[in-house]
């Protein structure tokens, strides 16, 4: 059969402004496919900024469910009507056999209102699993109160009664129903659903949690390098930690550690934590949220790049944008990737949410100009059997693309020849032909 190509894709996403890794990546998927002139729909919850993703953006003029009250966030968070009545109205009027729908974040903003907008199509639908929210109800399999990835099977009864959420009981009673309800609109147990996930392994995580794997994709993602060939870390003394500073992605670990290890400690990156950071810690420095450009002065000053969280990272896209600037990493032995990386001699891990290892780590690589040395230049040759470039993860989104149309087309067909012998055999029974 002809390879199938999208008339449209919607992406859809929480944000449409550059804050965090799986909204950059929502935004250059849309730059990248309008680049191939794919025409493509931006729809965000949030209100639209200056510099738009794509030229047909639909934002809802929204704010994240942190920033609401607390009364609001509870009830929209599980389901707010007026971005379902947003995202049917847009299928309704806009909707072609060769539309595919890119659901690529949803939990800050949109809720699960979205998917009962998408059941109808959701032959077309692409969900991008930039985190666990799919599988797991607090998005991390971790336990945020013991500090260690869960070994549960989520929405278990164990799980159920398991405090494991970073914000009390009564928030993962609240995520707990917000999954039961997301699994309601858009069952990815007992239906299979186009699902890509970033990392070889995660599909363990999604196998564990009971969902339907036989649509199940690896895509890894894009990865640009911070700056140019030319670096020279083993001259600097600075480490950076790039991301948001929530609790999840281990900011205070990296700060304590680094007060340990008495080593300059620079965030690049906001959140939550910046007043905990500044008040607790004035001996490291925060530049908030930086342009890619305005980044750049920071990353050369880098020695190596600090990756803390506590989830079981997926991708963990600054270690990988390091590597490819040839700045050596420590990361979390959680993270997926942290066993290639260690056996490439890119980067060094340690133990998840253990301070005094992280601390042991820095001190290791502050001291040892020669090691650093060598992981560098490990970096610039094996940064590219880690990740796509943005043009090839373009090629496989395209390609994925048309598989699922492929997909789609061949469930349709089967449908209608279904019904049609349906019809047949019943037309035969009236006039007794089949007897």
């Amino acid at each position: 059969m002809t390879a199938l190509s999208p008339d449209r894709v919607v992406v859809i996403n929480d944000r449409s402004i550059r804050v965090g890794g799986a909204t950059n990546l929502a935004i250059l998927s849309a730059e990248l496919l309008q680049r191939r002139d794919i025409p493509v729909t931006f729809f965000a919850g949030d209100s639209a900024p200056v510099d738009r993703p794509a030229a047909d953006t639909i934002n809802l003029d929204a704010v994240p469910l942190l920033e609401r009250q607390r009364s609001d966030a509870l009830r929209l968070g599980l389901y707010d009507p007026i971005v379902y009545e947003a995202l049917n109205g847009l299928i309704a009027s806009r909707d072609t056999p060769s539309t595919i729908y890119h659901v690529h974040g949803w939990s800050k903003i949109l809720s699960p209102a979205i998917f009962r907008a998408l059941a109808p199509v959701r032959d077309r639908v692409v969900l991008h699993a930039h985190d666990y929210f799919l599988a797991c109800p607090n998005g991390g399999f971790v336990n945020f109160r013991t500090n260690r990835v869960c070994e549960l099977k989520p929405m278990s009864g164990r799980c159920l009664t398991t405090q494991c959420d970073k914000r009390g009981l009564h928030e993962k009673a609240w995520r707990s129903a917000r999954h039961m309800l997301r699994e309601h609109f858009f069952p990815t147990k007992r239906a299979a659903a186009n699902i890509i996930v970033v990392h070889e392994r995660m599909r363990a995580y999604f196998d564990r949690a009971g969902m339907n794997g036989t649509q199940v994709e690896t895509v890894r993602n894009p990865v640009l390098p911070f700056v140019g060939p030319g670096l020279q870390p083993w001259t600097n003394r600075n480490f950076v930690f790039v991301g948001r500073l929530e609790p999840e992605k281990g900011f205070e670990d990296a700060a304590r550690a680094a007060s340990l290890a008495k080593v300059p400690l620079h965030f690049i990156g906001d959140g939550a934590g910046r007043a905990l950071i500044e008040k607790t810690y004035p001996e490291a420095t925060v530049h908030g949220w930086k342009t890619r450009d305005e980044m750049r002065d920071i990353i050369r000053s880098a020695r190596a790049v600090v990756v803390s969280s506590r989830v079981p990272e997926p991708f963990g896209l600054a270690a990988l944008e390091a590597i490819a600037s040839g700045i050596p990493v420590i990361l979390t032995d959680a993270a997926l990737l942290a066993d290639e990386i260690a056996a490439l001699g890119c980067g060094v891990k340690f133990r998840i949410a253990d301070i005094e290892d992280l601390a042991a780590a820095m001190r290791s690589l502050a001291t040892d100009d020669a090691l650093i040395r060598q992981m560098s230049e490990n970096c610039f040759r094996q940064a590219a059997t880690l990740a796509h470039t943005p043009e090839t993860w373009a090629d496989a989104l395209v390609d994925l693309y048309g598989r699922v149309l492929h997909r789609a087309y061949r469930t349709t067909i089967d449908l209608r020849q279904h019904r049609l012998t349906k019809t047949v055999t019943l037309d035969d029974l009236r006039s007794g032909d089949a007897l």
